[in-house]
């Protein structure tokens, strides 16, 4: 037992065993932790060379805690892959995920506002459709969400955009500016 388990162990006393039990066990490494976890020091080398194997053929490209945010045609298009094989856990079965699959996806269009984001079921909860709006903002800062729109197909935000839109706003990646609510766009064009 280490000294930090110790100490909280020390400091739970009053408990009964049990409930001292699972707290160090809280601190035991374990295979789902393992498994889910991007350690920069055993994951670095296959992000870096995913980085570089990519970089020519995208606009913009950036690696992030094991994933890899590209844009390509002219900052239109914006994707998500894996930089490594991991396994991940959903519903109580383990799921091979290879490298290189691609798990979300972000377009705008010409007149610089979001048309959609998606970001696969098993990723979603990951913080990754934050970090793809924060890359998309770095790649084309003037680009802005029409959120609120009723009857508009094409700029309607589902229930997870929604808050996705929300969350970026409280933290800041996301101006007061770039979120326009309840405005239909005069002319938008189709690429």
């Amino acid at each position: 037992m280490t000294k930090a388990q110790r100490l909280i162990t020390d400091f739970f006393k009053s408990k009964n065993q049990k409930s001292q039990k699972l707290i160090t066990d809280f601190f035991k490494s374990s295979p789902e932790k393992k498994m889910n976890h991007y350690s920069a020091v055993r994951d670095y080398a296959k992000s870096y060379r995913y980085f570089k194997k990519f970089k020519s053929t995208s606009d913009a490209i950036r690696t992030y805690c094991g994933y890899c945010y590209r844009a390509t045609g002219d900052f239109y298009e914006y994707n998500v892959y894996t930089t490594f094989d991991k396994f991940m856990i959903h519903h109580g079965k383990k799921i091979f995920i290879p490298a290189e699959t691609h798990i979300a996806t972000a377009s705008i269009d010409s007149d610089s506002a979001l048309t959609h984001v998606s970001v696969d079921l098993l990723f979603q909860k990951q913080g990754i459709g934050t970090q793809l709006i924060r890359f998309i903002n770095k790649c084309a800062p003037q680009f802005h969400v029409y959120a609120g729109i009723e009857h508009n197909s094409r700029y309607r935000l589902t229930q997870e955009g929604a808050a996705l839109i929300q969350s970026c706003q409280r933290k800041s990646i996301l101006d007061e500016e770039q979120v326009i609510l309840n405005m239909v766009p005069t002319s938008p064009s189709i690429r």
